[in-house]
C-alpha cells in the first residue's frame, strides 16, 4: 500500500489511523464532513502530512471529480478505507432513516473507490453487530432484552450485505473489519468503561450491573495497527475482528481499574438487572486476523487505562 483514503478521518478512531498512516510514509488522502477549523486541535494535529478534504458522505459519488479538480493521482497500490458513519444526532439515536442512509453512502464510496482503481476497500462495521445477529433471533413476545444499539448495527449489517453483493460485479476487493471498543484519550462517546474511570475520579457512587457479560477492550495503537495489516495482507472477501485477544467479564475490566485508582467507594454490582443479549468469548476472536497478517495486541488493559486516566486528569 503506498496511499490510502480515509473517510471520517476528523473522528476518534479516524484521525489516529491517519495519524498511524502518515507516520508509515503512505500517502494519505483524509476526508472528513468538517472543516479544519471546526475540529479540536488534538484531532487537527493526528491528520498533519495528510491530504485533507472537506466532504459529506451524502456527495462522495463526486470524490473521483474533486480528486482529478485537486490533481490529485491514484497509483496502483491504493486502499480505500471507510469509516464514515453518521447519525441525526448520535450513532445509537434510533433513527432508521438517518442510519440507513449509511448504506447508500458506503455502496456509493466503494462504486467511487472502483473507478478510481483502488485495489483494496475496506468497510469498517462495528462490535454490537455482534449483539445484533443474537438480538434479531429473539421473541419480541417472550423477550425482554433491550439494545439501544440495534438500529445502528443493523444498519451497518445492511451495508456489509449490500457491499457483498455489488463486489461481486466490481474489480476492488472487499474487505469488512469489525473491532472490539476501542478505550482511548479523546473519546467523545462517554462509553461504559470511560464513565465508570470518572466515577472513580470523581469519588460518585459505583453502582453495576453483575457485569457477567463477556466484554473486550483494545487500545488505539493496537486497533488502527490491525487496520493498517488488513490493508497489506486482508484477503478478499474476508472479515476480520480487530481486538485484545483476551475478552473477559465485564467486571474483570472494573475491578482491575478501581485496583489502580481506587476511589474509597464500594463497588455496588448486581444492583440492577443485566437485560440484553450475551456474547460469548468466540464471538471475539482475532485468530484469523492473527493468521493471515500476524497482528498481535500489544498494549495492556492497564496501559490503556492509564493513558485515558492522565488525559481526563490532564482535562480537568
Amino acid at each position: 500500500m503506498k496511499q490510502a483514503i480515509v473517510t471520517g478521518a476528523t473522528g476518534y478512531i479516524g484521525s489516529y489511523f491517519v495519524e498511524y498512516l502518515v507516520k508509515k510514509k503512505i500517502e494519505v488522502f483524509a476526508l472528513g464532513r468538517k472543516s479544519l477549523d471546526n475540529i479540536s486541535n488534538v484531532r487537527k494535529a493526528r491528520l498533519e502530512g495528510s491530504k485533507y478534504l472537506k466532504i459529506d458522505m451524502n456527495s462522495i459519488h463526486l470524490l473521483k471529480e474533486l480528486f482529478i479538480k485537486n490533481n490529485w493521482m491514484i497509483g496502483d497500490s491504493c486502499v480505500f478505507i471507510n469509516l464514515a458513519w453518521g447519525g441525526q444526532s448520535k450513532l445509537s439515536d434510533l433513527n432508521v432513516k438517518d442510519q440507513m442512509m449509511n448504506v447508500i453512502w458506503s455502496v456509493n464510496a466503494f462504486k467511487v473507490s472502483n473507478d478510481l482503481k483502488c485495489n483494496k476497500f475496506l468497510q469498517i462495521g462495528t462490535m454490537e453487530e455482534a449483539f445484533t445477529y443474537k438480538y434479531l433471533t429473539l421473541d419480541y413476545k417472550k423477550n425482554s432484552e433491550y439494545n439501544r444499539h440495534v438500529i445502528y448495527s443493523v444498519a451497518k449489517i445492511s451495508a456489509k450485505k449490500a457491499l457483498q453483493l455489488i463486489s461481486k460485479k466490481l474489480k476492488t476487493d472487499l474487505i469488512y473489519v469489525l473491532h472490539s471498543h476501542v478505550m482511548a484519550p479523546d473519546d467523545d462517546k462517554d462509553s461504559f468503561l470511560q464513565v465508570t474511570l470518572k466515577k472513580l475520579i470523581d469519588k460518585s457512587d459505583l453502582i453495576f450491573s453483575t457485569g457477567e457479560q463477556i466484554f473486550d477492550v483494545v487500545s488505539e495503537k493496537d486497533c488502527v495497527s490491525g487496520y493498517y495489516l488488513i490493508c497489506e495482507k486482508g484477503t478478499a472477501g474476508s472479515e476480520y475482528w480487530v481486538g485484545s485477544g483476551e475478552p473477559r467479564p465485564l467486571r474483570e475490566y472494573v475491578e482491575k481499574m478501581y485496583a489502580l485508582y481506587p476511589s474509597g467507594k464500594e463497588m455496588q454490582f448486581g444492583k440492577f438487572k443485566y437485560n440484553d443479549v450475551k456474547l460469548s468469548k468466540s464471538d471475539f476472536s482475532i485468530q484469523k486476523l492473527v493468521n493471515d497478517t500476524g497482528y498481535k495486541s500489544l498494549n495492556t488493559y492497564e496501559e490503556i487505562v492509564s493513558n485515558l486516566y492522565n488525559s481526563l486528569i490532564k482535562k480537568n
